[in-house]
């Protein structure tokens, strides 16, 4: 049995389940103090501490032999990791696992790429043995268009007819959880993860359209009409324009690899978009 602990979030809470049912003790790092009795009955705890208030960092960190690190796409990322990173190392966490993004590097063309690429750089040069994951863009995101899908029957984006290697949360889970399982087998090394095909937006649209039985259409809007959309949604500026340039590489093609990294880590092929809705069919419903 391992002591774990993971950043809070759509990975980190999936890796936290995985383990804590094979037997492991797992605490996920929050802000603030929050409650959750299913996490609870699986023996789930919450830790509250804060890169932005550092003496609150070493309690999480104590004894703990495997930290897996998500961040989000924030504008101080490369700060805020540098005092997460620190705050591991002083308190001697054995084995750090990265979550970081597909075709993140330092020389990224793009914002998002490139801060989780400087993250990375950081986390080879701790000193903590560790293994990086690059997932594709998530199935999970499409979750917020399901008001448009549900009132409109139509989800909207810039990417064009670009393809992306998209995954499930999942799958992501299963990697990490596995890394963390097996431990300095996979120190130093670097995974992609993503589905097991590139699809597109119209291509989600066929596969929503068929598994409904609605005619679900994608439109593809300008980076002008899509920005302005999502100032009104309430979306800050630093975001939107992350999400408008992976929108802009996508229609360019740069995000279209597949790699086989999920079923070489897990022994298990990724969860296909087909499967994926149909799992979660009442929710589009």
């Amino acid at each position: 049995m391992k002591n774990i602990l993971v950043t809070n979030g759509n990975i980190g809470t999936a890796v936290a389940i995985l383990l804590a049912k094979q037997g492991h003790k797992v605490s996920i790092m929050v802000r603030k103090p929050q409650q959750n009795d299913a996490l609870a009955q699986l023996g789930i705890s919450f830790v509250v501490a804060d890169a932005a208030k550092p003496d609150s960092l070493p309690d999480a960190f104590k004894n703990i032999d495997a930290f897996l690190f998500v961040s989000p796409l924030i504008e101080n990322m490369v700060e805020q990791a540098t005092v997460i990173i620190n705050a591991a190392k002083r308190a001697g966490v054995k084995q750090l696992v990265r979550s970081s993004a597909n075709g993140a590097s330092p020389d990224a063309p793009i914002v998002m790429g490139k801060l989780h690429g400087k993250v990375q750089e950081l986390v080879k040069e701790c000193g903590i043995p560790y293994a990086i994951i690059q997932p594709a863009s998530f199935f999970q995101n499409i979750f917020g268009s399901l008001s448009t899908i549900k009132a409109q029957q139509a989800f909207y984006g810039s990417a064009g007819e670009g393809k992306n290697g998209l995954v499930d949360v999942r799958d992501i889970a299963a990697v990490a959880a596995t890394i963390i399982n097996e431990g300095s087998v996979h120190n130093g090394k670097t995974y992609v993860v993503t589905g097991p095909r590139a699809i597109s937006n119209r291509d989600m649209a066929t596969v929503l359209s068929n598994k409904l039985g609605v005619d679900i259409k994608y439109i593809d809007l300008s980076p002008e009409d899509l920005g302005n959309a999502y100032k009104e949604y309430g979306m800050n500026d630093f975001t939107i324009n992350a999400v408008l340039e992976l929108d802009n590489i996508t229609k360019l093609g740069y995000v279209a690899n597949i790699s086989n990294d999920v079923a070489e880590v897990t022994g298990i092929q990724p969860i296909n978009f087909e499967q994926f809705v149909t799992e979660h069919i009442q929710i589009f419903k």
